[in-house]
């Protein structure tokens, strides 16, 4: 079986589908297709690429479960890692905790670490910062736009860049 979606969560919905289909009666051929054939869904992990670089579109909405989740496919990939984040909004009462927290986990994966927004993202440096993350790596912008220029300052060879939550659709 192969496919082209990203995360545990997807292999897990895909591995019961295939076991539903198998109990139905379907054979192995036409579930090994159907599995082929699934597609991503725009912005929740959709992998991208534009030249070198290689873009983990996880923009469209994030919490706490789906924002690790993209930070463990990031972590797979080989390269050097970036994300672009304003952190996760919404969250009510435990929004700063849980994005200080993202911003822990970010500083396990990533080479690079670009905000998008200052006075939104001080919980995300605060957790960065706990983790003792170079302050060299951390760039904060008030506008996304600003971040592609500054990613190709910053890529490498191989390249993967993680844009995590409320981004602007900007791969249509």
């Amino acid at each position: 079986f192969n496919t082209k979606l990203l995360g545990f969560a997807n292999i897990y919905n895909i591995l019961a589908g295939i076991a539903l289909g198998h109990y139905l009666g379907i054979n192995v051929k036409e579930l090994i297709g159907a599995v082929k054939s699934v597609n991503q869904v725009p912005h929740r992990l959709e992998l991208k690429s534009n030249g070198d670089i290689y873009y983990i579109d996880d923009a469209y909405n994030s919490n706490p479960v789906g924002a690790k989740m993209a930070l463990d496919v990031l972590n797979l990939m080989p390269g050097k890692k970036i994300v672009v984040t304003p952190g996760m909004v919404e969250l009510g009462s435990i929004e700063y905790e849980e994005n200080k927290k993202f911003g822990e986990e970010i500083a396990e994966v990533c080479d690079e670490v670009i905000l998008i927004g200052k006075d939104k993202v001080k919980p995300i440096y605060e957790g960065l910062k706990n983790k003792n993350y170079k302050e060299e790596h951390i760039h904060i912008l008030e506008d996304v736009i600003n971040a592609f220029p500054l990613i190709q300052k910053l890529k490498d060879k191989e390249t993967f860049v993680l844009l995590e939550n409320d981004l602007p659709d900007l791969f249509k």
